[in-house]
């Protein structure tokens, strides 16, 4: 009894709460299941069934993950889906900048529920399953957003089920993978010196210095500062509390879930302010799906989805902080003067001390709103099979940032004269306020679709027809809309014979009137052998599917209505005036050329696959090969001339090929009371310029066309120049007088000169593989799973304007020389060194030479990661029941555990990041009543 009036007060409280929050929540972005647009693999439809590429993920396997995005549990699970984690960043709203995600060479558009959202923020434990899309007729009826494939969220729905509770709590410990090796105050000095002395210059520092700073006998003025011991924290906390419930009958039903999000800073903070100046991030999470059947034949469904999400970060800024810590030479200022003040200069003005502590604060909050309604009248009564859907959807996202930072004074100490000199750099300022809002983004949705399902003597027939439209507004922009009209029939006789086509008719706004629909349309068969006579009697075979699908899809890739010509009013020296010159100096400047004949980018999409399912389905294979044709994509033409003054147009020129192989193959069995899993997936991805408008290239080495897509282009290093004599026996460097400690290039085109006509491809142009394998077992109660990802063939290179900061990390002094050195500049290039030297010489700054592409600084970032383990112990139910508790499982895991890889001052993942990645070990509990 007393269990019951606990649930009654529970459920009470919650029904109180969500109104109650609902104001103050700027809720994210969830719409109604979508069955009837999205064909998925689920636990509930057969793979025989499908003649689709798809691959599935779960929720068993979500949770797994202690990360803060789902698409961060998603590496390696999914047979075509190439993920990247590009960074450590906290408190971003964009899932791109944290994970880059492709499916077979594409951007995919993230669909939560069948609706297109830009959001992933969303926890874990509501989320049933997420799907990948990979083909022309699993996507197509998205008319032009279908060529860049789908990745399908579906969340949880509320089932008829006695009232269920589930609690989780969790707390982590997250660090830093961080592998740059700063060298030391004594060696950066002796680097530096040599660095000025190969550049003719003087050296800056004497031999006391060195020795001093080798000692430590003067902290004050030859300081050693180990910045990232100073300030940043070995570990941050990481927190997670979760509750969902899931009650209700026949006729209504519902699911709730809460979720609060805790990342904890990296940054050691004094206890100097009332603020917090440290990073981190807050995130509140409602979720309300409600069901309800008003009579047999009428459901209407209503789902809010709500997210706060709160950010605080130092007024000097996360990222500038990070860089401070990195690229600060350990010797260039002391933190502390004698008099407690700060310390610093006129080259090293922002001490990171008062970056952290002294620079006020800043706060960033997103809010976001979701509610979605879905009406389904069943019209069996007039037509048996025969449906009718409505779906409206609002979302509304803002983001806003309120600015308290200062600035705050550093001084530098001069005892030259024998009294000590305080020096006052830059100038003090009140601590500002002030609100800004950053992004604003809505989107409305609504479609109406019509459904019929019939099956009669080993005859299956579905229909469907829809029409939707999804209009999307941020900041001050018009409007962008997607408009689609489509159907899709899916025809099977007795599941042995296969074959489904869809057609969508989709449009695009931001195209020219009259030119803004187009016909997208796919097609597939199948045969499933194993239903066939002659293989009946062979009962360990339950699945022999070949299949073959093809079609076309579309990508609305064009800018804000570039149909039209534009023209800017304003005042610059760089005008051209149309008419008279006017007396204020006042014109009219044309914009970039128009594009009157701008149309969406087109795809031919082939897939053939093969479906295996062995010994009643504990052995599954699947096997697909693909052949996109890319066409019409847009691109600035490379023969364009700026004699006109003006900026060409992207226009609907490039061609380009991706294909390649998928193979999942997945064996899982139970004896007794030990059951067991294992699951892998290998993808090889190969893409190829088929055509771009490429200027005139003598040389068939420099041509693009043919090659892979975003081929890299640059010298062959040849070694060091090692002797004057070697200069002179050795062509020329156009521009350049190389010295002994040079990089060497090969000079392809044989006219003694090396520039722009020897440079070829650099890097592998192998086919990219990558693979994922996941296992695990469970026994008495115990359970693990391990999952584990890597990356074959791929490179990158590193050179100025094409990393950034990787670059920065790469090479030696940069910042105009007043950059850190790091371990890999030690073993540079000198007379002493030549035979052993992996570096060359060094340089203050930039050297035209030895940092620009080449084959020296091609790194290859393959890599093998161990990404998740989890272990966890259910309570036996014997001891569980006695408390009323349904079940109680506590459990560890860990993310991003370990990685082999060939680089040992780099991220294979995170190279062109300056927040390093997390690794993250969590420990938790969860109880279901």
């Amino acid at each position: 009894m007393c269990n019951y009036y606990l649930k009654r007060k529970i459920v009470r409280l919650l029904f109180l709460l969500i109104p109650a929050l609902t104001p103050a929540l700027v809720f994210s972005q969830t719409a109604a299941v979508d069955t009837s647009r999205v064909y998925l693999l689920n636990k509930s439809q057969q793979k025989s069934n499908l003649l689709q590429s798809t691959a599935t993920v779960y929720n068993e396997q979500l949770i797994t993950t202690p990360a803060p995005s789902f698409l961060q549990a998603l590496p390696g699970r999914l047979s075509g889906l190439y993920t990247r984690q590009r960074s450590g960043v906290q408190a971003t709203d964009d899932p791109i900048s944290v994970v880059d995600f492709k499916i077979r060479g594409q951007i995919p558009t993230i669909l939560i529920d069948g609706v297109p959202r830009d959001f992933s923020s969303i926890e874990p434990e509501s989320i049933e399953s997420v799907t990948i899309l990979k083909d022309a007729l699993s996507t197509v009826m998205f008319g032009q957003r279908s060529s860049g494939n789908i990745i399908q969220v579906i969340t949880k729905r509320p089932v008829a089920t006695p009232f269920k509770l589930s609690f989780t709590a969790q707390h982590g410990l997250q660090s830093m993978i961080n592998k740059s090796k700063p060298v030391s105050a004594a060696d950066f000095a002796i680097l530096y010196n040599e660095a000025r002395n190969n550049d003719g210059l003087a050296p800056v520092y004497s031999a006391a210095d060195i020795l001093a700073y080798q000692t430590g006998s003067d902290p004050l003025f030859h300081p050693n500062n180990d910045y990232s011991k100073l300030f940043l924290n070995k570990n941050a906390a990481l927190d997670r509390f979760n509750i969902n419930i899931n009650s209700g009958n026949e006729t209504a039903r519902f699911y709730v879930a809460m979720d609060y999000q805790r990342e904890g800073g990296f940054f050691n903070t004094a206890d100097i302010n009332t603020y917090n100046t440290n990073s981190g991030v807050d995130r509140y999470i409602v979720r309300s799906n409600v069901s309800i059947d008003l009579n047999k034949n009428l459901n209407i469904g209503l789902n809010i989805f709500g997210r706060i999400q709160d950010a605080n970060q130092p007024g000097g800024t996360t990222s500038s902080i990070f860089s401070a810590i990195t690229y600060t030479p350990n010797n260039a200022y002391s933190i502390f003067n004698p008099d407690g003040s700060l310390g610093g200069n006129s080259t090293f003005s922002n001490n990171i001390y008062g970056m952290l502590n002294n620079s006020g604060y800043r706060k960033s909050s997103a809010r976001d709103l979701a509610a979605d309604m879905e009406v389904t009248q069943k019209l069996s009564d007039l037509v048996p099979g025969l449906w009718v859907k409505g779906n409206i959807s609002y979302n509304n996202t803002v983001v806003t940032s309120v600015d308290r930072s200062k600035d705050f004074l550093v001084y530098n100490l001069d005892i030259g004269s024998g009294t000590p000199v305080y020096t006052q750099i830059g100038t003090s300022r009140a601590q500002s306020t002030t609100l800004s809002i950053g992004t604003r983004r809505t989107y409305t949705y609504g479609k109406l679709s019509l459904g019929y399902d019939k099956s009669f003597n080993g005859h299956n027939l579905s229909l469907l027809a829809l029409a939707d439209n999804q209009s999307t507004t941020v900041n001050l922009d018009l409007p962008a809309s997607y408009t689609n009209i489509a159907g899709n029939a899916t025809y099977n006789f007795k599941e042995k014979y296969f074959a489904e086509a869809a057609l969508s008719y989709g449009g695009h706004n931001r195209f020219k009137p009259g030119n803004r629909f187009g016909l997208f349309y796919a097609a597939g068969l199948g045969w499933n052998l194993a239903k066939e006579d002659f293989l009946k009697d062979v009962s360990w075979i339950s699945i022999l599917k070949p299949r073959i699908n093809y079609g076309r899809t579309g990508n609305a890739n064009v800018g804000y209505y570039v149909y039209d010509q534009y023209y800017d009013y304003g005042a610059s020296a760089a005008a051209y005036y149309f008419g008279s010159t006017p007396a204020v100096a006042r014109y009219y400047r044309e914009l970039p050329l128009a594009n009157p004949n701008a149309t969406w980018e087109k795809a031919n999409k082939l897939n053939i696959g093969l479906d295996l399912e062995l010994f009643a389905s504990r052995f599954k294979i699947t096997s697909e090969y693909f052949n996109d044709s890319y066409s019409d994509l847009m691109q600035n033409r490379g023969k364009t001339i700026q004699l006109i003054g003006q900026t060409y147009t992207a226009e609907n020129v490039g061609k380009n090929r991706y294909s390649g192989f998928e193979n999942s193959v997945s064996w899982n069995d139970k004896s007794a009371s030990f059951g067991y899993f294992v699951s892998g997936n290998i993808s090889i991805l190969q893409s190829k310029v088929i055509y771009q408008d490429e200027i005139f290239r003598q040389y068939d080495y420099q041509k693009r066309t043919g090659l892979p897509v975003d081929q890299v282009f640059g010298y062959l290093a040849d070694g060091f120049f090692q002797s004057q004599a070697d200069i002179n026996a050795s062509p020329a460097v156009d521009g350049y007088t190389p010295v002994p400690g040079d990089i060497k290039y090969k000079d392809l085109n044989g006219d003694g000169i090396i520039n722009q006509f020897d440079e070829t491809a650099l890097g592998t142009q192998k086919p990219m593989i990558y693979y994922g394998l996941t296992t695990g077992f469970n026994v008495k109660g115990f359970d693990l799973s391990i999952s584990i990802q890597g990356v074959a063939n791929r490179d990158i290179v590193f050179a100025s304007g094409y990393n950034s900061v990787a670059d920065a990390r790469e090479f030696d002094f940069q910042n105009s020389g007043n950059a850190q050195a790091f371990e890999q500049h030690l073993n540079r290039w000198t007379p002493a060194n030549a035979a052993n030297a992996t570096y060359p010489r060094l340089s203050i700054g930039t050297n035209t030479n030895n940092q620009r592409a080449s084959s020296f600084w091609v790194q290859s970032m393959a890599y093998l990661r161990l990404q998740n383990v989890d272990l966890g112990y259910t309570i036996p139910a014997s001891l569980t029941s006695r408390i009323k508790l349904s079940s109680v499982r506590v459990f560890a895991n860990a993310f991003n555990v370990y990685s082999f890889d060939k680089l040992n001052y780099s991220d294979p993942e995170g190279y062109n990041s300056i927040f390093p990645l997390r690794r993250t070990f969590n420990i938790g509990l969860n109880v279901k009543l």
